[in-house]
């Protein structure tokens, strides 16, 4: 089963465990089954992608040579920022400090569906980030991005 398309919001919380769930509107878009990962994917936020999406993120590096240094170690380090989501009986799990750290997570969370995987943000952060943006400012980033091209 392949992934299916995610996107939208959903408001959650970290409990005093730093344990969350994944939201039950996402909860689908992953193949059920498949092993999940926590990425730190971005600045700011820790994504969660299944295995065959994350699966095709690292092996874009390809057959890398090791005597390539600069290049072996960017793939080493993509290794580095990876590691199993585990779940307990409750479909609860606890984000690993690191990870926390890294997205500077706090008791409330947004998680936001980028497609092929989620982000997971600190509620502050994200409104901060976001929370001026229209539609149309969105679309002409994406434009000059284009035009860059």
């Amino acid at each position: 089963m392949d992934m299916h398309f995610v996107s939208g919001t959903a408001t959650h919380q970290l409990d005093a465990k730093n344990r969350t769930r994944i939201p039950a509107k996402f909860r689908n878009a992953f193949p059920q089954g498949e092993r999940l990962f926590f990425v730190k994917y971005s600045a700011g936020c820790v994504a969660i992608m299944c295995e065959s999406v994350m699966e095709k993120k690292l092996l874009s590096f390809g057959d890398v040579d090791p005597a390539d240094e600069e290049l072996y170690d960017a793939k080493r380090f993509m290794f580095t920022v990876v590691d199993d989501v585990v779940e307990d009986s409750q479909g609860r799990f606890m984000i690993p400090k690191t990870y926390r750290e890294h997205a500077n997570l706090t008791k409330d969370l947004v998680s936001i569906g980028m497609g092929d995987h989620i982000e997971i943000w600190d509620q502050k952060t994200i409104e901060d980030k976001l929370g001026g943006m229209t539609v149309q400012q969105a679309n002409a980033i994406k434009k000059a991005y284009r035009d860059k091209q």
